[in-house]
């Protein structure tokens, strides 16, 4: 099979590999799509904190974000078989640690996550195995297209039930890249009252509004902070959401949040942040929740997808054929402002 793996920080290749096979407990899967996440990126430079921490090696095969259909089914598995539509987590754990054993399973000490640790190669390829219960029906009213952002919307789905905030709730997201558009949608899904999504790009803001945030702030002209105190009388919102990654938006998050609330960080940061004056949250009496991975969000997930309170057709801007994937993490570092989602496709079969 063909497979886009990489070797090295900065360092790619397109090649043909062997097929993998399923495991008793494994699906074999076609991959019909798969996106390119900010965290692909942080592979391809070796900055991703994995790295750091020793959990993941060169070389791999990245690709979390995927949909495809079932090509053969283990001899243990019962609940899939050839031909059904699927998608999966990107966390495998080991199903029997005190976390897995919790529904814990993004927390589990020996944890594989496809495309991203521990070995585990995901879906820039023609195919990828899975443990069958980490796959998910995909239901008639979600596309093969649309389910390869089934991962990335449940970790926002995620990140918004683990805070719990209430309906009516005032909310910032700041980011305006698929995760923050994404985690816009999942606040309004869960009754948030007022709104505000902030970032860098006219086009994704506007985008934003149509998704139904109530106000857009443009960082490059308007203080976060300033605009949040001037509409929520000085008290700040209840809740933020951190989707961008970028060190001054969590700064933002700290300030623009009244005291007493929450922060859910969404976003990885490739790097540590420096001279962030943690004493404002503290003496702010602040909750910061970070957030990863999508554990038990998938179900969830869908509901909202197939009945229209999840959008994400209109997130995916660019689809290219996986040998373009040099093309892709081009397009994704030199063009911002024309890209929210990539796809990339797998080649047919001969």
């Amino acid at each position: 099979m063909y497979a886009y793996q990489l070797t090295g920080p900065n360092q790619g290749v397109y090649l043909e590999v062997d097929r993998p096979e399923p495991t008793p407990d494994e699906v074999l899967i076609r991959t019909h799509r798969v996106g390119l996440c900010g965290t692909d990126v942080e592979m391809l430079h070796g900055t991703m904190p994995y790295f750091r921490l020793g959990w993941t090696e060169y070389p791999v095969i990245l690709g979390h974000e995927w949909s495809g259909t079932v090509e053969e089914v283990g001899s243990a598995v019962g609940t899939f078989a050839t031909g059904d539509r699927v998608t999966g987590d990107v966390t495998i754990g080991c199903g029997d640690c005190v976390n897995c054993m919790r529904g814990l399973y993004n927390l589990c000490i020996t944890k594989q996550e496809v495309g991203l640790c521990r070995g585990k190669d995901g879906g820039f390829a023609q195919y990828l195995t899975m443990p069958a219960r980490h796959c998910y029906h995909l239901p008639e009213a979600v596309s093969l297209d649309d389910g390869a952002l089934v991962e990335p919307a449940a970790t926002v789905v995620k990140a918004i039930r683990k805070v719990g905030f209430e309906p009516g709730a005032t909310v910032l997201v700041t980011g305006d890249g698929p995760i923050g558009l994404l985690a816009l949608q999942a606040a309004a899904a869960y009754g948030a009252g007022w709104i505000v999504v902030s970032g860098t790009d006219a086009g994704k803001l506007a985008m934003g509004r149509k998704f139904g945030a109530h106000a857009t702030i443009n960082v490059a002209d308007t203080n976060v902070t300033e605009y949040i105190n001037d509409h929520t009388g000085g008290l700040g919102v209840d809740y933020s959401v951190e989707a961008s990654g970028h060190p001054a938006a969590f700064e933002d998050c700290i300030t623009a949040t009244r005291q007493g609330g929450t922060i859910s960080v969404v976003g990885i940061y490739e790097r540590p942040i420096e001279n962030l004056d943690m004493g404002v949250a503290v003496v702010r009496d602040l909750t910061i929740c970070c957030s990863v991975a999508s554990p038990n969000a998938f179900e969830q997930t869908l509901r909202l997808m197939a009945t229209g309170k999840l959008q994400v057709a209109p997130l995916v801007t660019h689809v290219l054929d996986l040998a373009e994937a040099e093309k892709a993490f081009e397009i994704q570092r030199s063009q911002p402002e024309k890209r929210i989602k990539i796809h990339l496709q797998p080649p047919a079969l001969a």
